[in-house]
């Protein structure tokens, strides 16, 4: 075998491994991205409603809508609660970007408080729920 397809092999096999090392084309790893929050309710008429989210780590948590007013306050790294006001429905009321999109099941919410829009607190959140997907 000549030097000059010696030298070729030898760098063929080392960018072969080198690839291997690094995870190749098929390395997996986490997959930043936007998920979105949604409501669950049983009522027609929420104007107003208190939700605490948590996860592994929140980012950018904004309203999905311009009707909606959405306050945030980051309590930690892995919990945010919202005071979200307007004429809210069922569906999609935030987004907010997450660090793996993979995990979107270590996500959850409750609704602590909700309000009608005619500022009448509920007396009860039974049947609210908050759900979190994949944008």
């Amino acid at each position: 075998m000549s030097t000059r397809r010696q030298l070729a092999l030898g760098l063929a096999l080392l960018g072969m491994g080198g690839g291997l090392a690094c995870g190749g084309s098929g390395s997996t790893g986490p997959t930043a991205g936007t998920a979105t929050v949604s409501l669950v309710t049983p009522n027609a008429d929420d104007g107003a409603v208190l939700l605490t989210l948590t996860g592994p780590n929140f980012a950018n948590v904004v309203s999905a809508s311009a009707s909606y007013h959405a306050y945030v306050r980051t309590v930690s790294p892995g919990e945010v609660r919202v005071i979200l006001v307007g004429d809210l429905a069922a569906g999609v009321v935030l987004t907010t970007s997450v660090d793996d999109v993979s995990k979107i099941g270590q996500y959850g919410g409750t609704v602590a408080e909700a309000a009608s829009r005619s500022d009448v607190v509920r007396s009860s959140t039974t049947g609210y729920g908050v759900t979190f997907a994949k944008q």
